[in-house]
């Protein structure tokens, strides 16, 4: 096996742990494993619609906001592709509007 397969071996292995991390609710675990690699599976213009839905999932499980919201932000940009791009953005969407919920909750309540 050549190092450039050994390579992309490593990184496809390191999205399915991630990706199982989101499906057990690890979501820090998750975090960890796919942040890392965001640059390499995700650009402007080679967009991974999938990817950005993981690592989003991942960012707001952890209750990291900041990223969760750049994440976000940058997948409004993207056409989705398919039934199954769409249902995880939808559910990008949801977490998006709890935390909105949450937020203003928090203001009323001050």
């Amino acid at each position: 096996m050549t190092q450039d397969n050994k390579a992309i071996n490593k990184m496809a292995q390191r999205v399915i742990e991630g990706y199982e991390a989101v499906h057990n609710k690890d979501f820090q675990r998750a975090k960890q494993l796919l942040e890392p690699i965001s640059p390499l599976l995700h650009q402007e213009d080679k967009p991974n619609i999938t990817f950005l839905c993981y690592l989003a999932i991942s960012q707001i499980g952890s209750k990291d906001i900041d990223p969760f919201l750049d994440t976000y932000e940058e997948l409004q940009k993207y056409e989705i592709k398919n039934n199954k791009e769409q249902a995880l953005k939808d559910r990008v969407e949801e977490m998006f509007h709890e935390l909105m919920s949450a937020f203003q909750q928090t203001e009323q309540g001050e």
